[in-house]
């Protein structure tokens, strides 16, 4: 009984094992993906960086569900010296997403700054194009 008891402990440690490498995975891409957008975001391309967003927001929901599957496991599981390495791992992983997550927005932030200075440049123009062309009709009718 105890040899069973001792296999199924074994496979529990072993699948979370799994699990956790496979969101150290996750995080390496995601991070990956970050520091493209950071690339990107430095040549001014707004639109390509919101692309890799939705990668980012992809995988981020992946690692949701896998925290679920995790959360569940280790309920049952005893922490080892493997899991608080990988633990370990995931939390300075999570914290260089987080810190790259938040240069990317303030990237963002300007170039959508930009992009709103640029709209309402545009704006003006077509609106003073409407009134001139308002305004030379009414001299060429007559009617001023």
């Amino acid at each position: 009984m105890a040899g069973r008891v001792s296999k199924s402990l074994n496979s529990m440690e072993e699948k979370l094992s799994s699990l956790y490498e496979e969101k150290v995975s996750f995080l390496d891409r995601l991070i990956e993906l970050q520091k493209r957008q950071l690339q990107i975001l430095g040549f001014g391309d707004g639109e390509g960086a919101a692309k890799l967003e939705l990668q980012n927001s992809d995988l981020v929901e992946k690692m949701k569900r896998l925290d679920r599957k995790i959360e569940q496991l280790e309920e049952s599981s005893p922490q080892t010296l493997e899991i608080i390495r990988l633990s370990d791992t995931i939390f300075q992983k999570l914290e260089e997403s987080r810190d790259l997550n938040s240069q990317v927005g303030e990237k963002m932030e300007i170039i959508l700054q930009e992009y709103r200075k640029e709209l309402n440049l545009v704006q003006s123009k077509i609106q003073l194009k409407k009134f001139l062309a308002h305004r030379k009709l009414g001299w060429k009718t007559g009617t001023c």
